[in-house]
């Protein structure tokens, strides 16, 4: 009850500059709603689109990248087999060899190893150390002892000459056997194919590719030639294709074996339980957030990367953060390689949260401005000239006839000048009405007077009281008249 009584305080219907105001708040909020929310959806939106464009930008310079190290490879190769199979190459001439396999290692920058393996056990191969220095591995095995004797030569390149700087010799251990390594035994299966190994190289304990090829000559494989590529190189061109987003790129194998990544440190390879032995890092045992992310979409969507055949894409929510992360993997179209990308929602919801903040500012300024100026216009050009119009006509109730505060409202040339025109010319006459209104009452009140007093006279001398006292005072006349 006492709610009610409370309520019952105020009026029910709004006042004039109440209702013009919310008008105006509402017309501008609506204004900015439509505004906004078309901008955040449309925003939002796009995020799907950007993050398909980023992962084919990453994914078309990765396969790229990829191609081109294959392509080179490739052309290497079949140089060095046709060199190594017509005789063009002196096999008892170790220098010969060594010049030879320099001379290529040095045209070719991106190539870590030109390497050729003997069927007898021996290798022989140049290393690229820098872009200014390379090493010549001559190993040559002692079948009857079963030991392997490394002979190292380095080259620098002084005055762009190459120089050799020094050289060392000392028994392996353990002890190299060239048709042993997996490189020799691929090319092996298929005689005069090339064949493609990803491993770990012995020499610098990181991941490795090597394109090898048998060499036939007169219908017997006499070796296998081969160039072997760091993937390093690979992973620094993952780090530049990426700039300065927070997301990773990577590349993994059927297996799930990382090849090359943006982050260098998780390639790295695993030790197995021989210490001397190492194995391609698997994508679940690395400690990379985002890597984890997008194994964990893998795994959850039971992607299988054999079958991968085009573009996939998948979204993964963290149970903890809540937050969103858009994985996609696109095969590559060389050997089992895929190519993935993780991208956290956040990297490009900032830039659209910053976006959104500055454009909250600049309506909820807008909206300020438009509504102090709407009020202000609208108080004193519809609000005050209404109000002094009832203010007139309330006057008017009480009989006051101030027309005079019309005057300035009734000079403008709009609505609201006609109507207190308009109202100026009733209220005159309505004055002129009443005027002669009241003269036709006060006449007909005299008028009703007279007519009562004489009513009421004649009432009086038709009485019998009234007759009795005229008897009575013609009775007494004529007494006077007779005495006299």
């Amino acid at each position: 009850m006492k709610l009610i009584k409370y309520l019952q305080r105020f009026p029910k219907n709004p006042g004039l500059k109440t209702t013009l105001v919310a008008a105006v708040l509402a017309t501008v909020s609506i204004t900015a709603t439509i505004v906004y929310l078309p901008w955040l959806i449309v925003s939002r939106h796009n995020i799907d689109k950007i993050i398909s464009q980023v992962n084919d930008q990453f994914a078309l310079g990765a396969s790229k990248e990829v191609e081109q190290l294959f392509a080179s490879t490739q052309s290497a190769q079949k140089l060095l087999q046709s060199s190594f199979s017509q005789s063009l190459i002196n096999f008892s001439n170790l220098k010969e060899k060594e010049a030879f396999l320099v001379n290529v290692a040095q045209a070719n920058p991106n190539f870590t190893w030109v390497q050729f393996g003997d069927a007898n056990g021996d290798f022989f191969g140049a290393r690229r150390i820098s872009k200014d220095m390379i090493r010549f591995h001559f190993r040559d095995w002692n079948e009857e002892n079963k030991i392997t004797t490394k002979t190292v030569n380095t080259y620098e390149l002084q005055n762009n000459k190459w120089v050799k700087t020094d050289s060392f010799q000392e028994e392996m251990n353990p002890p190299f056997y060239a048709p042993n390594r997996p490189w020799y035994k691929n090319a092996i299966k298929n005689p005069e194919k090339p064949a493609w190994t990803v491993y770990i190289y012995r020499s610098s304990n990181a991941p490795g590719m090597d394109g090898t090829v048998t060499v036939e000559k007169e219908g017997k494989t006499i070796g296998v030639i081969g160039v072997g590529i760091e993937l390093k190189q690979l992973s620094e061109y993952l780090r530049q294709l990426r700039e300065q987003k927070e997301s990773e790129v990577f590349i993994i194998n059927s297996k799930n074996e990382l090849i090359a990544s943006t982050d260098f440190n998780e390639v790295m390879p695993a030790r197995t339980a021989d210490r001397n032995a190492f194995q391609l890092e698997h994508l679940s045992d690395t400690k990379n957030p985002l890597l984890q992310y997008a194994s964990k979409a893998i795994s959850t969507n039971l992607v299988s990367i054999s079958e991968a055949k085009s573009l996939q894409k998948y979204a993964y929510t963290d149970p903890k953060s809540k937050e969103k992360y858009y994985v996609s993997l696109t095969p590559i179209g060389y050997l089992d390689w895929v190519v993935v990308t993780v991208i956290p929602e956040n990297s490009y919801l900032d830039e659209i949260k910053r976006n959104k903040e500055i454009l909250l500012i600049a309506i909820v300024v807008f909206s300020l401005t438009t509504v102090g100026l709407a009020v202000f216009a609208t108080d004193r050009l519809i609000a005050r000239p209404i109000l002094c119009v009832a203010n007139v006509a309330g006057d008017i109730e009480e009989e006051k006839f101030e027309l005079d505060k019309l005057n300035t409202i009734a000079t403008r040339t709009d609505e609201l000048g006609q109507l207190a025109r308009v109202f100026k010319n009733m209220a005159r006459q309505v004055y002129s009405r009443e005027k002669k209104l009241k003269q036709q009452v006060r006449k007909l009140s005299i008028e009703i007077d007279r007519e009562k007093r004489k009513k009421q006279v004649q009432e009086i001398v038709e009485t019998d009281f009234f007759q009795n006292l005229v008897d009575r005072a013609k009775t007494l006349r004529e007494k006077n008249q007779e005495k006299s």
